[in-house]
């Protein structure tokens, strides 16, 4: 087997200069370019069989590397690894054909592991397209059957994104990003926000967050206290003053609003 040929595509040189570590450690031939325009330079030489992409470059950005890329034909795996994220950069980047769509500042492993899937799923869909190629010329050869094949369906999108003005929740990896910037959460955190989010704009009571956030039951004054303390943290992490919330909204005698 080829050692697999990775392009890092970032405007931010520490990035690169991580990343190029990390793989070439692990036995990858890397190459790296810190704006779109040195992008379509290289993807026009070589054939690369992945490529993290950063979004926000200028003048030409990562989304249109990407739909360059697939116009000539390309299909290497892209990862997008971005800190400006918008519920419509990953629905577009997705669209394009985009193996995963990451929030920095994503763990060094999360990347790496992502890579190695995204490779991973690069050599299945090779194989499958030697097989597929092997059975159109037995069909030719035997001029018998004319079946056509089945188009795999990309994933939803819905089921994975969930936006609430300027907030993006990645329900896949489990990370949310507020005007752009990654959220610090914990796991309790994360189910909080989405549990709010997902009921916006109806109230949620507290025995509801207790139940969704933690899959704990008690009765409502008991989980009045409970949730109280995880609020104040949500918080604490989100509102710009937290003692003046504007996202995450207390209505009387009936619990929490997400008001974003």
């Amino acid at each position: 087997m080829e050692i697999p040929k990775i392009l890092i595509v970032d405007d931010e040189p520490d990035v690169c200069f991580i990343l190029e570590r990390s793989f070439r450690s692990d036995g990858y031939a890397i190459e790296s370019v810190q704006d779109g325009r040195l992008a379509l330079e290289k993807i026009v030489q070589t054939t690369y069989d992945l490529i993290l992409l950063d979004l926000n470059m200028k003048p030409i950005n990562g989304l249109q590397v990407m739909s360059h890329l697939r116009q000539q034909g390309q299909d290497a795996v892209v990862i997008i690894l971005t800190a400006h994220s918008t519920l419509q950069s990953a629905v577009e980047a997705l669209r394009l054909g985009a193996f995963d769509y990451l929030f920095k500042p994503a763990t060094p492993e999360m990347i790496r592991q992502r890579v190695r899937e995204g490779l991973q799923h690069r050599q299945q869909n090779l194989r499958r397209q030697r097989l597929l190629a092997q059975v159109e010329q037995l069909k030719q050869a035997l001029s018998v059957l004319d079946e056509g094949g089945g188009a795999f369906a990309p994933p939803s999108l819905s089921d994975r994104f969930l936006s609430a003005g300027k907030l993006v929740i990645d329900r896949h990896h489990r990370s949310a990003t507020l005007d752009g910037n990654l959220l610090d959460l914990t796991t309790t955190e994360f189910n909080l926000l989405l549990s709010l989010v997902s009921a916006a704009p109806a109230p949620i009571t507290p025995r509801q967050l207790v139940q969704e956030a933690l899959n704990y039951d008690c009765e409502e004054a008991e989980a009045s206290e409970i949730i109280k303390g995880h609020i104040y943290h949500l918080r604490q992490k989100i509102e710009p003053d937290p003692t003046s919330p504007q996202y995450i909204k207390t209505v009387r005698y009936k619990g929490y609003l997400w008001s974003g």
